[in-house]
C-alpha cells in the first residue's frame, strides 16, 4: 500500500477553499440571525400593538353598552320640556326677525330724510358741508 504524496500547494488550495466556504456559509448564518432577531422584535411590537387595541376595543365595547342602556331609557317628561322650549325659541327669533325688519325700514326712512336734507339727492354728492357742519374745512384736491 502506497502512501499517497500530496502537494503543499494543492493542500493550502484546497484548505483556502473549505476556509472560504466556512467563512461564506458563517456569514449566512450571521446574516439569518440578524434577521431572526428583527422579526422577533417585529412580532412582539405588533403583538403588543395588538393587545393594546383589544384592550382599547373591549373598553369602547363596554362604555357604548352602558351608553346604549342609558339611552333606552325615554324620559317623556324631559323630551315635552324640551319641545316646550324650542317652540319658544322659535317664536323668540321670529319676533325679532321682524322688530329687526321694523327698525331697518325705519332707519331706512330716516336716513332717506338725512339725505335729503343735507342734499345727497338721488347720489348727489355734498359740495360744502360748511352749513350744517361746523368746523368742517374743505379737503385740498389731490394734484395727481
Amino acid at each position: 500500500m502506497r502512501i499517497p504524496l500530496i502537494w503543499r500547494r494543492t493542500a493550502d488550495a484546497t484548505e483556502q477553499v473549505w476556509k472560504d466556504r466556512v467563512d461564506y456559509w458563517r456569514q449566512r448564518a450571521e446574516a439569518a440571525e440578524r434577521q431572526l432577531g428583527t422579526e422577533v422584535a417585529a412580532r412582539r411590537t405588533a403583538t403588543r400593538q395588538f393587545a393594546d387595541l383589544h384592550d382599547e376595543h373591549q373598553r369602547l365595547t363596554r362604555d357604548n353598552a352602558t351608553l346604549i342602556a342609558q339611552s333606552a331609557r325615554f324620559d317623556g317628561s324631559k323630551a315635552r320640556r324640551a319641545a316646550d322650549r324650542i317652540a319658544r325659541l322659535q317664536r323668540a327669533v321670529a319676533r325679532a326677525r321682524s322688530e329687526r325688519t321694523t327698525e331697518a325700514r325705519r332707519a331706512d326712512h330716516l336716513q332717506q330724510r338725512l339725505d335729503d336734507a343735507v342734499g345727497l339727492h338721488h347720489g348727489g354728492r355734498i359740495s360744502d358741508s360748511r352749513t350744517w357742519q361746523p368746523g368742517y374745512r374743505k379737503p385740498k384736491e389731490d394734484a395727481s
